[in-house]
């Protein structure tokens, strides 16, 4: 798994003066890589965005679900880090990128109240404007990701493309043991049988033994 800090980045320009080594990216043509060195939490730091996509740069990381803005707490719990990829590169001269993400979150399934395993994956190719006119102009099956002056969080990015993978309301899969849970009123304890009231059977008594 390659750190944040880590970007790919392909060109045509011969690269047997400078040292690098020529390698096939998956998706890209042949070029120099070039590496930055790792950052912790470099997800979080705003990138030119533009730019990383004229860089044709690729990121693969992990990330704690913590880390990833604007998760609503329902789904805040996960089994280990959401998993991460990025590959930038332009489209009709816009931005875009390929998203990717990865968890395993264990939300509250809200049908027997019990813990559940939620495996969330998204893939997404997103185009990045910095303004709502822009996004009007991007096709419909391209996701928009809003970066004012196309700068922007790799962590905001595995955000969005998380969220499209959450249910509205989470619940167990179907062939999962769930059962509803009990409410208040299965819980309370059975009320005693009310005592049926006769009022005329004291008065049909009385009028017996007056008879007698």
């Amino acid at each position: 798994m390659s750190p944040v800090g880590e970007v790919t980045a392909t060109g045509n320009q011969s690269n047997r003066n400078n040292g690098l080594t020529d390698i096939y990216t998956f998706d890209l043509p042949l070029g120099p890589t070039y590496h930055t060195r790792p950052m912790p939490n470099g997800w979080s730091k705003p990138r030119d965005l533009a730019r990383l996509a004229d860089m044709r740069a690729r990121f693969e990381f992990e990330i704690p679900l913590g880390d990833l803005p604007g998760i609503p707490a329902e789904f805040s719990l996960a089994d280990g880090p959401v998993r991460v990829w990025l590959q930038f590169s332009r489209e009709r001269g816009v931005p875009v990128a390929d998203v990717r993400v990865q968890a395993v979150l264990r939300p509250q399934c809200q049908r027997c109240l019990g813990e559940m395993r939620l495996h969330a994956a998204s893939e997404s190719h997103v185009a990045v404007v910095d303004s709502e006119a822009q996004a009007q102009n991007v096709p419909e099956e391209t996701e928009t990701f809003l970066a004012a002056d196309s700068h922007g969080t790799l962590a905001a990015l595995a955000a969005e493309e998380l969220l499209l993978s959450l249910p509205i309301v989470p619940r167990h899969a179907a062939g999962e043991r769930c059962e509803p849970a009990a409410s208040d009123a299965d819980n309370a304890a059975p009320e005693p049988a009310e005592e049926t009231q006769r009022p005329f059977a004291d008065l049909r008594a009385l009028l017996e033994r007056g008879r007698n």
